[in-house]
């Protein structure tokens, strides 16, 4: 089983794509190590980002990435063992949709505060993440 953690955090200020690049690049490396696989979708400081691997590696990551000063307000959208990681060729993908895009995501996303809608059966945040960033990704 892959352990799966998707959150959503709001940054702290907005990055520009220089720096983001360098975050991205060193993701990938520390990912790659670890046998780690996500996404992460950045627009105008909102960030989605799906984290997959084994859980003794992702759960330290995730406290990692929770104290990271750059952000703010993570909020833990879905965490659980999934039967295949869904970002398999990517130690992390990357999309920065627009403003548009991102406020239909967010929109979409209401239904996690449903207490009637049982997220972790059926997987539907991942599943809407990755039809999402399939639909939009860049590289």
């Amino acid at each position: 089983m892959i352990h799966s953690i998707v959150y959503l955090s709001s940054a702290k200020r907005l990055a520009d794509e220089p720096e983001l690049g360098t975050i991205l690049e060193q993701s990938r490396k520390n990912n790659a190590l670890l046998n780690i696989t996500g996404a992460l979708l950045y627009c105008n400081g909102s960030i989605i980002q799906v984290l997959e691997g084994p859980k003794d590696t992702v759960s330290p990551l995730f406290d990692k990435i929770k104290n990271d000063a750059r952000h703010t307000q993570v909020i833990t959208l879905f965490q659980g063992e999934v039967n295949a990681r869904s970002f398999e060729k990517w130690a992390m993908g990357y999309i920065t949709p627009n403003s548009r895009n991102m406020d239909e995501l967010k929109d979409q996303l209401m239904f996690v505060n449903n207490p009637y809608i049982d997220q972790h059966s059926d997987n539907k945040i991942l599943s809407l993440l990755q039809t999402f960033f399939r639909n939009n990704h860049r590289n």
